[in-house]
């Protein structure tokens, strides 16, 4: 029988106080949640990213990794304990019964796939004063950084890298133990051979202090106290405590700051690194969502942040263009204008075909056939919109999942960079097709049986005179504008004139003389005067018809309203073109003056990345003095003790009850074969590694110059579009003033054969010119982004917009780097700024 002493008594022992305290105090730390640790994580890890990005050239402001609920990632659930997500029934099976065997007893039940979600990030959505959720420049980057899972998967990866750097600094840190172990025995007679058999009940406490030293010595303190029941006749307690060290320093092989403190300095090396890509990310991410370029990698955990580079990001030069279209957003914005050109070139085309009509109808085309051809690519310019209109909304919808939206949310893009880019005036297009639609009613005999019915089709083409009249005066606007910046654009044409390559590509600077646009300008300016007064006349003359119609028989009176209301669709042909051909001389490029020379400097010394490839350089370097070191001799130096208690009592030492122990280990590098072969690895290695650092500044430089070639091909390219584009509203023009020709007496066919075709041709030359000056046009922009980045010199705001800098030159650059400051050692001027000050 099992005999166990009295709570008193062993109450009454020190020793079993003593245990008490410290069962007490493991106890308490059992009591830590899931919860605690994430948080303590969470704060550990954002100061050393703070630490990190103190330097205001990449002073990193990043948000905390969990979505918060205006984020489409957010999780409303306990983060620690989150609910089963929906599970696939037959796999849910396998949770409760696997290979015959009980699984979990109650397996939790799946989720609702159909469950409502959080709608935060929906009323979280910009939008515009109609309530539709709006995209432009500057909405469309607040929502992807909200909502984008590439972006939320870069700042997961600084935190994990971040918290690699905790575990190495854990490991110099001092490091506590604490255990307790229980424990009862029982011994029968021939275990212990005496007459009765034996019972004890311990309880032993054990922990330790240890801690690593930068040199490599690691010294460990220990503490063991024993506390010990024996059952036998009569209750006896015992109690004993021992303290032991020991230490451990190598002198040679495993010894030294170099060796010890590698995979620390390592993993903040990489965390600086990656606090840097992630700022660059982010810079990079405001051209990846606007302009659908690749600009480079985010953080990573290996030691190769940024080693990739960002390859050719402004696309290799090609086509009349120059540059590759846009895409993202810019892209988007791009389409939209090119859908607006192709549907005002479909309301050219219709007036030309009720002009067509009309003369047809005069008998002053002989054949049906050039009517019909105008009719055919009305038709065919009608399927391409519908074409286009659906590759825009896939479009869309794929850009929507690249912001982390659904596809199916309605949006609405818009930017006021796309009033800009606008040469067609959307109300002139719909002006037109009101227009086109009441000539049609007035051709369709069958709904004209009297001349009574002609008063009811006149109506409707008399109210348009407000909508015209409201045209002339926002190309009037347009023409104002167009003087205002007269000054830009010569200043523009000035500096394009200086080009030593306008030889080469047999351009004559005359067509670059300033003096030539101001000539151009006046020209418009009176084309505009005669327009107002011609159209003037036009409404003019169909009131006065609406007095003869009763006076005229309904055929001769339907006639003349065809006639007159031709002539009017004529003239917001002629309308339309002058005012695309205003807004054309009204656009200038923002200056981009930069030799390639300068620009790779200004690149080196500022580009995050680029610092990021001197520092993976030095790791390279690095690396040999580590691997070297196991070649060396071991030399280690030993020393351990211990002191144990006296008198049965826990706290009671003596060193007569202990020991000293010293050693000194020496190993003769006899076999380093496996060393060797690290260590001449390290050596090869870092030969790569100065290797790809020299490549990574040829590409660098080699985007950089591509980067400026196309700049300077875009500035070129910008005005030979422009003059493509006039060219084509010329032959428009040419075409269109053959069907306003007055009638010859005695004549009846007097258009050439080939006048509607040439009208159709020249309206496609037309929408082509203006697409290929649309997207030189989006292309420099995209060009100017570009070039920012790549010289290391964009600023956001701090929600992610670009801060625009305008014309980029030396002498801006210089002054923006000025304002740039370190905050080391006070506040000085950037190596960078004192290089481009010599």
């Amino acid at each position: 029988m099992i005999r166990i002493p009295s709570i008193p008594r062993a109450l009454r022992s020190r020793s079993f106080i003593t245990l008490a305290a410290s069962a007490a105090i493991g106890c308490s730390m059992l009591g830590c949640s899931r919860a605690y640790y994430r948080k303590r994580a969470d704060r550990e890890v954002y100061g050393l990213i703070d630490q990190k990005a103190e330097d205001p050239r990449w002073a990193l402001d990043l948000p905390t990794i969990q979505a918060q609920n205006d984020s489409r990632m957010f999780d409303p659930d306990n983060p620690d304990r989150p609910l089963m997500p929906p599970d696939d029934p037959a796999s849910h099976q396998l949770m409760e019964r696997v290979d015959g065997k009980r699984g979990v007893a109650k397996p939790p039940k799946p989720g609702d796939p159909d469950a409502p979600r959080s709608d935060g990030w929906i009323r979280a959505l910009p939008r515009d004063k109609a309530g539709q959720v709006l995209l432009d420049l500057q909405t469309a980057v607040r929502i992807g950084l909200k909502n984008a899972r590439t972006f939320q998967t870069e700042r997961e990866d600084l935190y994990l890298s971040a918290l690699d750097v905790t575990l190495e600094r854990f490991r110099f840190d001092t490091k506590y133990t604490l255990g307790t172990t229980g424990r009862y025995e029982s011994f029968g007679v021939d275990q212990v051979r005496r007459d009765d058999s034996t019972q004890n009940a311990g309880i032993l406490t054990d922990g330790s202090v240890r801690r690593l030293s930068a040199s490599g010595g690691e010294v460990i303190a220990s503490f063991a106290n024993t506390l010990v029941w024996n059952f036998n006749g009569s209750t006896v307690d015992t109690a004993g405590s021992l303290l032991n060290f020991s230490l451990v320093q190598p002198f040679l092989r495993f010894g030294g700051r170099t060796v010890v403190l590698e995979n620390l300095t390592h993993a903040e090396r990489t965390l600086l690194a990656n606090v840097r890509q992630m700022e660059q990310f982010q810079k990079g991410y405001y051209i990846r969502v606007n302009a659908g370029r690749n600009a480079g990698d985010g953080p990573a955990r290996t030691g190769l942040v940024g080693a990739s580079g960002l390859g050719l990001l402004a696309g290799t030069p090609s086509g009349t263009v120059g540059a590759p279209r846009a895409d993202g957003l810019m892209g988007l914005l791009e389409e939209q204008q090119r859908i607006s050109n192709l549907d005002g070139n479909l309301a050219r085309l219709r007036e030309s075909l009720d002009q067509l009509e009309a003369a047809f109808e005069a008998g002053r085309i002989a054949s049906r056939l050039q009517v019909d051809q105008a009719r055919q690519a009305l038709y065919t310019g009608q399927s391409s919109l519908l074409s286009t209109l659906a590759a825009y909304q896939t479009r869309l919808d794929t850009y929507k999942i690249d912001l982390g939206l659904p596809p199916d949310l309605a949006v609405v893009v818009r930017d006021p960079l796309l009033d800009r880019l606008s040469l067609t005036d959307i109300t002139a297009t719909e002006i037109s097709r009101d227009l086109s639609e009441h000539l049609a009613n007035v051709r369709n005999r069958d709904g004209i049986k009297t001349k009574d019915d002609l008063p009811g089709r006149l109506g409707p083409i008399l109210k348009l005179e407000a909508p015209f009249l409201r045209q002339l005066g926002k190309v009037e606007a347009d023409l104002v504008r167009m003087r205002e910046n007269l000054p830009v654009r010569q200043e523009q044409l000035r500096r394009l004139r200086e080009r030593a390559d306008l030889a080469r590509l047999s351009i004559a600077p005359a067509q670059l003389d300033p003096a030539r646009l101001g000539t151009k300008i006046d020209l418009l300016g009176k084309r505009y005067e005669t327009m107002t007064k011609d159209v003037a006349d036009a409404f003019a003359a169909l009131r006065t018809h609406a007095k003869e119609m009763a006076r005229m028989e309904l055929e001769p009176a339907r006639s003349r309203l065809i006639e007159l209301s031709s002539r009017l669709s004529g003239l917001m042909l002629a309308l339309s073109l002058d005012q695309t051909a205003i807004r054309l001389e009204t656009l200038a490029l923002p200056p981009v003056e930069m030799r390639p020379e300068a620009a790779l400097a200004i690149a080196r010394e500022n580009r995050l990345d680029w610092m990021n490839a001197r520092a993976r350089l030095v790791d390279g370097w690095r690396q040999i003095d580590v691997s070297a070191n196991p070649l060396l001799s071991g030399l280690t130096l030993t020393a351990n003790g211990e002191a144990g208690s006296i008198n049965n009592t826990s706290a009671r030492f003596d060193a007569r009850n202990g020991n000293l122990r010293l050693g000194l280990r020496f190993d003769t590098p006899l076999s380093r074969l496996a060393e060797r072969n690290d260590y001449r690895e390290a050596l090869i290695e870092y030969q790569r590694a100065r290797r790809n650092y020299d490549e990574f500044g040829d590409r660098v430089n080699l985007s950089l110059r591509n980067t400026l070639r196309i700049v300077d091909l875009s500035q070129l390219n910008f005005e030979l579009r422009r003059e493509a584009v006039q060219i084509a509203i010329s032959q428009v023009d040419l075409a269109r003033l053959r069907l306003d020709e007055p009638p010859r007496p005695g004549v009846q066919a007097q258009f050439g054969a080939t006048t509607a075709r040439d009208l159709v041709s020249a309206l496609s030359d037309l929408l082509g010119a203006q697409n290929d000056f649309l997207s030189v046009w989006v292309s420099y922009e995209v060009l100017r982004m570009l070039l920012d980045f790549e010289l290391g010199t964009m600023q956001l705001t701090a929600d992610g917009r670009w801060i625009d800098p305008g014309p980029l030159t030396m002498e801006s650059i210089r002054k923006r780097l000025a304002s740039w400051t370190l905050v080391e050692k006070g506040k000085a001027k950037s190596d960078a700024v004192a290089r481009l000050n010599r």
